[in-house]
């Protein structure tokens, strides 16, 4: 540093020999060679001078190799501008440098420059810090680890110990004096930095134990919040919901409300179909011969008449003559039977899963008739049109073992009603006029 500002001095001295020796000099003007305002011109105009240098060659050359870097750090580097803060500690250095004399080494112009130049460490070493957390970011190894939190972190820990440098630089005082003065303020850092270390223990806690990472479908029914968790930082966390909306709010909320995370869905390759359809309770019945020669034209039916047949047999034979004992056929059994099987033989189902048709509590509206069931694919519109094309099918086909859907009446219906109420107490009131 010291032949840095001999070099600096010594080009300046040449420039004010020059100016003296050639324009000052010989004009009669040689007290303005001894002024100060003199000095601080040459000074700017050399600081200026080695700055354009710097920025325009140095600066520019450095940033087109960095684009020429085939990873991203590279273009990461360019995007947080990491070079930007590097670019205004040359004409700080070169500044102090030229004053010389002027700027002793105590004094407040050089206690000035000295926390200037650590304030564009801080800065620039914070952007690197964020050019590397965003370089790894996407890289396998660091996938679903909350970097961003653990960024954010590092830097406040620079910036308050920067703080420090610099005010002790300016102060020209030690730096233990103002840290052991830190501990009487404890309770005022505590109030002024709570959701910091709310957030800090909520990401020691929550994303320690893996119950959350980044990429995750987290749904937190007391906030309204349902959506991709997409960043997860030391204060909050965003998640981008269904309508692409970004939603932030406090990490520490984590531990004050409970969450769903769906992330064990998406691993376990499968997800769940939970949907049942309502079945008019009066069209349930059994089996008669004309019925089920019907459905056994049905081959995903075929196996199961073969098989029930024989069961049924074999248990009413123990069960005496009286036929209102015997176990049949219904059409309802059957016609759960029938969804297992197409279930089964359906390329987007996940046979490795639970799967199974089941009867809930009858309720007024019908009997609920329940099918559960995992799809192949996780992915949400692939999910939605096996399940709406499955249900189309069944709805479609229900009428085929004599079941009917019970729904409540609509508009229509009771439209229809009163329309047939009225032709039927017409046709009464036209037949008791004929027989008068």
């Amino acid at each position: 540093m010291q032949s840095f500002s001999g070099l600096i001095e010594s080009i300046i001295v040449f420039i004010q020999n020059i100016l003296n020796t050639y324009i000052f000099y010989p004009s009669g003007n040689n007290w303005i060679a001894d002024t100060i305002l003199y000095h601080l011109i040459v000074v700017i105009v050399i600081t200026t001078i080695f700055s354009l240098i710097f920025n325009k060659l140095i600066i520019v050359f450095v940033k087109g190799r960095l684009k020429k870097i085939n990873y991203n750090i590279g273009q990461k580097l360019l995007e947080k501008k990491v070079l930007i803060p590097i670019s205004w500690a040359m004409p700080i250095i070169i500044f102090e440098a030229g004053l010389g004399i002027y700027s002793p080494d105590d004094g407040i112009i050089a206690r000035l420059t000295k926390s200037l130049l650590i304030l564009v460490f801080i800065l620039s070493l914070t952007r690197l810090i964020s050019a590397i957390s965003e370089s790894v970011k996407d890289n396998k190894v660091f996938s679903g680890t909350p970097i961003q939190s653990y960024v954010q972190l590092i830097k406040l820990i620079i910036y308050l110990f920067g703080l420090i440098i610099i005010i002790c630089t300016l102060s020209n005082t030690s730096p233990w004096t103002i840290i052991s003065g830190l501990g009487a303020l404890t309770a005022v850092i505590l109030l002024v930095f709570k959701d910091t270390i709310l957030g800090l223990v909520a990401s020691i806690q929550v994303f320690g134990s893996d119950t959350i990472r980044e990429g995750d479908w987290v749904t937190i029914p007391s906030l309204d919040i349902d959506g991709d968790c997409i960043e997860v930082g030391l204060h909050t966390v965003t998640v981008r919901s269904w309508d692409k909306a970004l939603i932030t709010f406090p990490s520490a909320k984590l531990l004050e409300h409970p969450f769903k995370n769906w992330r064990g869905m998406e691993e376990s390759g499968g997800r769940r179909i939970k949907r049942s359809i309502n079945i008019d309770q009066g069209t349930i019945k059994f089996i008669e011969p004309e019925l089920k020669e019907r459905l056994e034209k049905i081959k995903l039916l075929s196996n199961h008449f073969l098989k029930k047949e024989k069961e049924i047999e074999d248990a009413n034979s123990l069960l005496g003559k009286e036929k209102v004992n015997h176990r049949r056929l219904t059409n309802i059994g059957v016609f759960r039977a029938y969804i297992i099987e197409y279930l089964r033989t359906n390329d987007n189902i996940n046979n490795n899963l639970t799967m199974m048709v089941r009867q809930l509590t009858p309720t007024s509206i019908g009997l609920p008739l329940e099918v559960y069931a995992f799809t192949s694919s996780v992915e949400w519109t692939e999910y939605e049109s096996v399940q709406s094309d499955i249900f189309d099918h069944l709805l479609a086909t229900i009428s085929v073992f004599d079941l009917k859907l019970t729904q409540a009446p609509s508009g229509n219906d009771i439209k229809s009603l009163g329309i047939n109420i009225n032709k039927n107490s017409k046709n009464i009131n036209e037949k008791l006029s004929r027989a008068d």
